[in-house]
């Protein structure tokens, strides 16, 4: 009797352990509310990006030159409005103006205080060209057609409504805009029900919300790249 419970309750703490795994490294408090997930980032940014190991010449490639190359066909040399949604430390926004060729402002938004805090200290140089907002991303606080560009990187999953969040985007984008998108796919994507669809369904959604010339790109392990237009 003694060691059946013993079994049982060892069973219950892997058990228990198991969700806790779950809820907070795979779906990184997404089912646990809004308020969880940013204090979670919150604890995370002063190591996000020496765990991240982001590749500067990746990011060039992958993110800031099909941006700007964009940028170039559609309004020439002039000035670029850039949303970047979840900028976390600010990869987007260092990818970009790195590029010599990117000419124009990001709107760098974010829920947690302290990832924009260390986006901020690493971008100073570019203060001026990087407005930092602390805000939800699923009712953005933007005019309708803004931004030239809109991005949403390693992020959509973590929504609690990931199409009211593709919604705002499209909502904000310049007819002619570019919306560039991360989709999560891999070993764990089937570990957030609700939270992801296949790479062709998102193309599709995007699809639904008059957005066209959908591109697909393998880019990490864990995720596809889309750019759209609309």
């Amino acid at each position: 009797m003694v060691l059946a419970l013993l079994i049982s309750g060892a069973a219950l703490v892997a058990l228990l352990g198991l969700i806790v795994y779950w809820q907070v490294a795979v779906a990184e408090g997404a089912y646990l509310g809004q308020r969880i997930v940013t204090l979670l980032y919150d604890w995370y940014a002063p190591r996000y990006d020496r765990v991240k190991s982001f590749q500067p010449e990746f990011d060039a490639m992958m993110l800031a030159t099909p941006i700007v190359r964009h940028l170039l066909l559609h309004q020439g040399v002039g000035e670029a409005n850039v949303l970047d949604i979840a900028t976390g430390t600010g990869r987007l926004p260092q990818a970009l103006f790195a590029s010599r060729s990117f000419r124009g402002h990001v709107t760098a938004l974010d829920l947690s205080a302290r990832m924009l805090a260390q986006a901020q200290s690493k971008l100073a140089a570019y203060n001026d060209h990087i407005t930092w907002l602390r805000h939800d991303a699923q009712v953005l606080p933007f005019p309708a057609n803004q931004f030239d560009v809109v991005c949403c990187l390693e992020s959509l999953e973590f929504f609690p409504r990931p199409l009211d969040a593709l919604c705002e985007m499209a909502r904000v984008l310049q007819p002619g805009g570019l919306l560039v998108l991360s989709n999560r796919i891999g070993p764990d994507a089937w570990k957030l029900p609700g939270r992801t669809l296949s790479t062709p369904a998102l193309a599709m959604e995007l699809t639904k919300l008059g957005l066209h010339d959908v591109q697909i790109e393998a880019w990490l392990v864990d995720y596809d790249l889309l750019r759209a237009e609309k």
